[in-house]
């Protein structure tokens, strides 16, 4: 009975890590769609949207291809295993990235909004970069971690074994990306 109970318990909880974002997903679509401050807020960044975009898709792209470089030529059932992992990664990492980014840019969206009455966010390095560039990160957004570590840490660790460059190039852009982001917004 109560293995059962617990079975019960791992997968429910399971089934929200991996069915959650995907209902987190949509919620925040609906919200861009119907909230016009929010939708305001994006459309009003768009140079600074779009090459976020473009920065995760090629993050995407790059997770996305790991399987394949990593298994293809090897053996005949691992290259299949390669290139049918490759779009799940693909699809996974560009969902993840762009949840985690407008997810950030909402509630960047919502501070704005709030103006003064807005928590202001905490940590050292907040403050640091806050004080030292200009850089105001505000909130951090939720991540789906179950889901950042199949689709996009697990690739991204994979990729940095095989192509170093690649992957530090990738990480520098990717960590600098919000700073400047938050640095050219103001």
């Amino acid at each position: 009975m109560a293995t059962t109970e617990l079975q019960d318990s791992l997968q429910q909880r399971l089934g929200q890590q991996l069915l959650g974002p995907l209902q987190e997903a949509l919620e925040l679509v609906h919200r861009y769609r119907d909230v016009d401050g929010f939708r305001d807020y994006v459309n009003a960044r768009l140079p600074l949207v779009i090459p976020a975009c473009l920065l995760i898709l090629v993050t995407g792209i790059a997770c996305g291809l790991t399987p394949m470089m990593l298994l293809l030529g090897t053996r005949a059932i691992t290259s299949l295993l390669g290139l049918l992992l490759t779009p799940v990664v693909l699809l996974g990492s560009l969902f993840v990235l762009s949840l985690v980014f407008f997810s950030w840019l909402e509630k960047r969206a919502l501070s704005q909004a709030l103006g003064s009455r807005a928590k202001p966010a905490s940590g050292k390095l907040t403050r640091w970069l806050k004080r030292k560039l200009g850089a105001d990160l505000g909130a951090a957004p939720s991540v789906p971690w179950l889901l950042a570590a199949l689709f996009v840490i697990a690739p991204f660790v994979l990729l940095a074994g095989r192509s170093p460059t690649m992957a530090v190039v990738l990480l520098v852009l990717l960590v600098g990306a919000p700073i400047l982001f938050a640095h050219l917004e103001r």
